[in-house]
C-alpha cells in the first residue's frame, strides 16, 4: 500500500515559484514550468534458442531528456538573449552550459528550496514573449525561454 504524503508537508501552488541560475549566477525567475520528461528508449532483441523456441527481450537503451520550458520569467534578458545568440550563431561551446532549476516554496513565512534539477550542456531553443512596461527597466522583462540538455539530474536541496 502506498504511504500518504506526511501532513507538515504542505504546499500552496500559487506560493512557489522557480528559478533558473546558469553557470552558478541566478538569471531569472519563473511562475511555471513543463516539460523535461526523461524517457529510456526500448531495444527490442529477438533470440531464438537452441530448442527453436523465440523469445523478444527489452533491454534499456539510451535515454531522453524533453526540452523544458521555463514559462512567465522575469530577469537579466540581456545575458539570456546573448546565450541564445550564442547558440544560434555555431557558438556551440559557449552556448553549452550548466543550468540548475530551483522549485521554490513559501514555508513559515520564507520561500525554501524544495527540489533542484540539474541540467549539465543545456543551452536555449526558443525565447519568447518578451513583454515589458515602464515599470520595468529595459533590460527586465516578462518572458519564456526554452531549455534542451543532454543530461538531466534531481538534487534535494
Amino acid at each position: 500500500m502506498l504511504s500518504s504524503i506526511h501532513d507538515d508537508f504542505s504546499v500552496n501552488p500559487l506560493d512557489c515559484y522557480y528559478t533558473l541560475d546558469v553557470n552558478q549566477t541566478r538569471l531569472a525567475t519563473f511562475d511555471s514550468l513543463t516539460g523535461g520528461d526523461i524517457e529510456i528508449n526500448i531495444i527490442k532483441h529477438n533470440v531464438v534458442y537452441s530448442s527453436g523456441e523465440s523469445s523478444t527481450l527489452l533491454l534499456p537503451g539510451p535515454t531522453q531528456f524533453s526540452p523544458i520550458e521555463l514559462k512567465q520569467g522575469f530577469g537579466n534578458t540581456k545575458e539570456l538573449y546573448n546565450w541564445f545568440v550564442d547558440a544560434s550563431s555555431g557558438k556551440y561551446s559557449a552556448a553549452r552550459k550548466n543550468v540548475t532549476i530551483t522549485l521554490n516554496a513559501l514555508q513559515g513565512g520564507e520561500y525554501v528550496p524544495l527540489v533542484a534539477w540539474n541540467l549539465i550542456n543545456a543551452w536555449p531553443s526558443k525565447i519568447s514573449g518578451f513583454e515589458s512596461n515602464q515599470e520595468n527597466t529595459a533590460s527586465v522583462a516578462k518572458f519564456s525561454i526554452t531549455l534542451v540538455a543532454e543530461t538531466i539530474e534531481r538534487t534535494d536541496p
